[in-house]
Parts: structure tokens; sequence; C-alpha cells
């Protein structure tokens, strides 16, 4: 069974890379949006192996303050490794005009790291990124569309894994989740009214990972979630495997000096979150079936069940968490 799996991910990744070239040929560039995470570092790697080093570009849209420090450790890592011509290009404001109404790590995509890229480069170039069936521009988007170009389109997250072990693609992981790792934001689970909320997420996640780190605790998912009114930021600390008790305390007091952070919780048992959803969003079952599964449960270490209400906030573009239960 193992022969014929390697076999067949040989085959998908040698026409993954034909069909590169065939795209790449009608463009001058060929740019990838590299974050480092995995999806990003496989579509790098394939196209340097399909068109060269002399036509590709990475290009990471810097967050700035919401960019993990070892998320650009492991960019710089990569990159070097690769011997790949690289570029940092501005991109806090764009992104929190776009988490401003509520969390939105699609249009994120489309508009904060794809349109900040499309700007700075043009329409000669190739812009190739990293969706797959994993999310839901994988499972609804286009895997071609003007010069935007997903060549993992087709495979899912385990797929994408069975590359890397095949390749032997270095990946450095930052330990917030198990497979989607990057900007914090997404960890804020209301809209990025002020200051106030931004600091909350940067803070509690960078204490989070950094004290497990110094401690040389290995988790498969380590992030803190911000929920709460606008008003209030209550934390909820997700990591598996769950720390013993002694460490578990001292994280709680250094989330205390956060002094954005209200309220600090460890999620060590199933939880229901309550979420106020804008009216559209609210109707649409599909879409709030993909934010439970595809969204939300993935960066939770113990099951969620979502109890859904329409918002009155008409400034609310997606969905916020405002309370729970364990």
């Amino acid at each position: 069974m193992i022969e014929v799996t390697t076999v067949d991910i040989e085959k998908r990744v040698a026409a993954i890379i034909a069909e590169i070239q065939q795209y790449a040929s009608f463009y001058n560039q060929v740019v990838v949006a590299f974050s480092g995470g995995m999806d990003s570092t496989v579509a790098l790697f394939l196209s340097l192996l399909a068109v060269g080093r002399e036509k590709v570009q990475a290009c990471t849209v810097d967050w700035e303050d919401y960019f993990p420090r070892r998320a650009r450790e492991n960019i710089d890592f990569l990159i070097s490794h690769f011997h790949a011509s690289h570029v940092y290009l501005p991109g806090k404001k764009v992104i929190e005009e776009v988490v401003r109404r509520g969390p939105a790590c699609n249009l994120c995509t489309k508009k904060a790291k794809l349109g900040t890229i499309k700007k700075y480069f043009g329409d000669d170039a190739l812009i190739i990124g990293g969706a797959n069936q994993s999310d839901s521009w994988g499972i609804r988007g286009l895997k071609y569309v003007r010069n935007t170009y997903s060549p993992l389109f087709d495979f899912t997250k385990e797929e994408i894994f069975e590359i890397i072990q095949e390749m032997n693609i270095p990946i450095r992981r930052i330990g917030e989740n198990r497979t989607r790792e990057g900007c914090v934001l997404k960890h804020l689970y209301k809209p990025l009214a002020s200051e106030f909320h931004a600091r909350a997420v940067i803070r509690a996640n960078a204490l989070l990972l950094d004290s497990l780190h110094r401690d040389g605790f290995e988790a498969e998912i380590a992030n803190v979630k911000i929920i709460g009114t606008l008003q209030t930021n209550t934390a909820l600390i997700n990591c598996r495997p769950l720390p013993d008790p002694l460490l578990r305390d001292s994280l709680t007091n250094l989330m205390a000096t956060v002094k954005e952070i209200d309220s600090v919780y460890w999620i060590d048992r199933p939880v229901s979150l309550v979420v106020r959803a804008n009216p559209g969003l609210y109707r649409n079952q599909e879409s709030r079936y993909w934010i439970e599964t595809g969204k939300l449960q993935p960066d939770f270490v113990q099951p969620i069940t979502v109890r859904w209400m329409p918002s009155t906030n008409r400034r609310l573009r997606t969905f916020q968490v405002v309370d729970f239960w364990i």
C-alpha cells in the first residue's frame, strides 16, 4: 500500500510540475505567495523545480506585529535553504482594514495577500498560491483565474504532507497548529475594532509560544483565542498535549499580566461557543458549516459546538464569538 501511494504521489508531482511549466510559459515571471507554512513551501519548491530560480520570485506580505517571530525565522531559513529570491511587502494596514469588521481569512487571502502582490508585480507575473482542499478557496474557488494559480488545488492536507515526506522538504513549525500556521489575527474571534483587541491577541499568543519553547514543551497545537464583547477580552488557551498543572498555572499567571485580557481559561474539555453572525452569514447553512468545521474546530483541542445568533451590529461583516461555556 505504501509503495502504491508513493508511486501515485510521484506521478501527481510530475503532473503539477508540467502544469506549472505550462501556465508559467505565458508570463514573464512566477511569483509565489510565501508564508513559510506547509502549503506555500511546497508550492515554492515545485515552482523552483518547474521553471528554475531565475524566473521564480518568492514574496511575503509582512503583517509586522501580527507575524509570529518564529514564522519570520522559518521564512528566512527556507529561502536560504532553497537559494530563492525573496522580497517582503508591507501589509499591516491592509490586513487591519480587512479584519476590522470581523474574522475574514478568505478575504484576507484575496485582498491583503494576493491583492498586495498583484499590485506590486502587475499582470505580467503568474501569482502562485497554496490553496488546496483543506480550505474554502480550494473547495469553492478556481484553480486558475486571471493571473492567479493554485497548483495544489486538488490536494488534501494529508497528500501535501506526503509530498513533503517524499521530496524531503524541510518544514519548521511555529507550534500554534498542526497544519495551518501564520498570522496571529486568525486567533482573534471578533472585529479588530481597536488596538485593545490587537494587543490582546498578539501578546497572548507570543507569551504562550515563547514560554512553551523555552520549556522545551512540544505542542501539536498551541494558541490563544480572544473572544468576548467589544468591551472585554476573554483568552481561551488551546494546548495539546495539555501541560502539567505547574506549567499551566505559570502560563495562566503570565496571561494575567496582559492588561488587555480580562479572564483566562484552559480548554480541557468540550466547549460550546456563542457566535453572533452577520444576518447573511447566519442564514447561509453552508457558510456556517464551513466556519464551524474548517475554521473553528481545527484550532481547538477539544470538540466544539456552536450556538449561532444573528447580530444586530451592521458593521459586522462575518462573525464574533461573544461567549462560551464548558
